[in-house]
């Protein structure tokens, strides 16, 4: 790359920055617009990090959407490796697993 073509890449970008920088600053207001509507209109506004879409109600943890069990598995084998049972830390009921190794 030419020293020319350098700077024509860095004028690009510095555009295109200029552009974004510019439309974040009118999502900015348009925000600061809405809040003023909310409060105006006799409602609450309180702050969030803005990952949230609804009420707490809707956020109740849902077990079935647990999908990773933070405890650790623990593997038994009763006859030296022959049958392999797994179970999570804190359970008594365990599963067997096949031997897919060998």
């Amino acid at each position: 790359m030419d020293k020319q073509m350098y700077k024509q890449l860095v004028a690009e970008y510095m555009r295109r920055e200029s552009k974004l920088k510019q439309q974040v600053l009118e999502l900015h207001m348009e925000n600061a617009e809405l809040k003023d509507m909310v409060l105006d209109s006799g409602s609450e506004y309180a702050e969030t990090d803005g990952y949230e879409v609804g009420s707490p109600s809707d956020y109740k943890e849902d077990p079935q959407l647990n999908l990773f069990d933070e405890r650790p598995m623990i593997y038994e084998s009763p006859d030296g490796g022959k049958t392999i049972y797994g179970r999570r830390a804190g359970d008594k009921i365990r599963e067997q697993f096949n031997r897919e190794c060998d």
